[in-house]
């Protein structure tokens, strides 16, 4: 509250005070205004059966001449369960901006806490059968393509059909570095041979550690992606079958991730992920780029009523 004396003031400050009753209202009407814009923001927004993504405001929105900053969580939860991961967000700081309407950052902290709640729902392992396998593959999921590299297999299971159980062992890690984003996973990969009444017999357990590049793009108002292939690390946990070189079976798991595992997973990341939005967004030109620690979405918007 502001008490003025008329007896004191002078003709430029009498001007700044009629200015200032005309502009209050107008100040108050747009901070009602973007109260009533904040309230249209998806702040729970759902993703699958499995999780949720949270994008409720962690602070008051700071207002500067140019431009109003916005706090989101941008955390994902399984469903019906808010568990807070092991490790806590990065802070990062935006550089200024002024070419497009609107920026969004996302930090790694966000894609990682999807890995987490996937991966405590235990939906990240896959079994994978030789009907999985493209046709024109020249290895087949049988000990007799395995018994080639590890000969006691064909001798002690011989004609027999295998399957393949691969489970992560930690959740996903992601990392952002400049015009990069890589995906670090740590798994088992257990290989079964299939008895003709259907029991499974174990053979063997790998553990692999890959490394893989994310590809980022936009698809409407979702974030999406697709996998390919780094490098890939195996190294023996348990065998059943005595003891053979790891390394002999290096291009038939590396067939199994490029050819099975990473288009299954593909299938699913280029779905997509909401992106916070106001109201009915829509993304007009966007651009994304990938900057340390964040990914960064510049766009110009419009409302579509």
């Amino acid at each position: 509250n502001v008490q003025f004396t008329v007896e004191n003031i002078n003709s430029l400050e009498i001007m700044f005070f009629f200015l200032l009753m005309q502009i209050c209202p107008l100040v108050n009407k747009a901070v009602e205004d973007l109260n009533t814009e904040l309230k249209t923001l998806n702040v729970l927004a759902k993703v699958d059966k499995y999780a949720e993504i949270e994008y409720s405001m962690v602070s008051s929105p700071e207002v500067s001449k140019s431009s109003i900053d916005l706090s989101l969580k941008g955390e994902f939860y399984n469903i019906g369960k808010h568990q807070e991961p092991p490790f806590s967000p990065t802070a990062i700081s935006l550089p200024p901006q002024t070419d497009k309407m609107l920026y969004i950052a996302l930090s790694a902290f966000t894609p990682n806490s999807a890995g987490f709640v996937y991966n405590k729902a235990g939906v990240l392992s896959l079994y994978i059968t030789d009907d999985m396998v493209p046709k024109a593959s020249p290895f087949r999921l049988n000990t007799k393509t395995f018994g080639v590299f590890i000969p006691q297999i064909a001798k002690q299971f011989p004609g027999l059909m295998m399957k393949l159980l691969l489970k992560t062992e930690e959740s996903p890690k992601v990392s952002f570095e400049p015009k990069n984003a890589t995906l670090q996973t740590s798994a088992t990969m257990t290989a079964y041979a299939i008895q003709p009444n259907g029991t499974l017999s174990p053979l063997f357990v790998l553990n692999v550690e890959s490394s893989v590049t994310a590809h980022l793009f936009l698809s409407g108002m979702n974030i999406a992606g697709s996998l390919s292939l780094n490098k890939m690390k195996l190294t023996l946990g348990t065998s059943y079958v005595g003891q053979f070189q790891v390394g002999t079976l290096d291009t038939i798991f590396q067939m199994v991730l490029k050819m099975v595992v990473i288009p299954i997973v593909n299938a699913q990341l280029e779905k997509g992920y909401p992106l916070p939005a106001l109201k009915k967004m829509q993304l007009i030109n966007p651009q994304l780029q990938i900057l340390k620690d964040y990914m960064l979405i510049g766009t110009d918007v419009q409302f579509i009523s």
